[in-house]
């Protein structure tokens, strides 16, 4: 339902400049990534971009979801996105979301993602399952977190 909210939020705005504040600014950052790729995005616009995805693919579906579709080819980048701008709890439980199912080894390819999540699968959903609850309690204000990184 959030995610829905949002989108509609995003769907009724004209484009923004990445001066906006987040999430608003992610409808031009994702046009970027779609026309030119990842590796065209500033700094900035990878934290805009991967910390978005993680948490639409979280409430969605819980980091067994985000893991499985494409945005989990991104972990490590909004790992290190949620690091930067000091979201340290969120942090922590996306690299435990990471031990959970890979043993801290995240593959890059999405098809060793899913072959490894495949494995011992009831047990990683349980524990994936946990840290998703933690993460709907949003105890950290990351929105703030990230506003005042891009307002550097």
């Amino acid at each position: 339902m959030i995610r829905t909210l949002l989108l509609l939020l995003l769907l009724s705005v004209p484009a923004f400049a990445i001066a906006e504040s987040y999430p608003a600014n992610f409808e031009q950052v994702s046009k970027k990534y779609e026309q030119q790729g990842f590796q065209s995005l500033s700094e900035k616009e990878v934290v805009i971009y991967t910390v978005w995805w993680l948490e639409a693919e979280v409430n969605n579906g819980g980091f067994h979801q985000y893991f499985w579709n494409s945005a989990g080819n991104h972990a490590n980048e909004a790992l290190t996105s949620l690091q930067k701008v000091g979201a340290n709890y969120t942090a922590s439980l996306l690299t435990s979301a990471i031990n959970a199912a890979y043993d801290g080894n995240l593959p890059e390819s999405r098809y060793k993602r899913q072959e490894l999540l495949e494995t011992n699968q009831g047990i990683k959903i349980k524990k994936l399952q946990e840290l998703d609850n933690k993460f709907y309690e949003y105890t950290e204000n990351f929105y703030q977190k990230i506003n005042l990184y891009l307002a550097k």
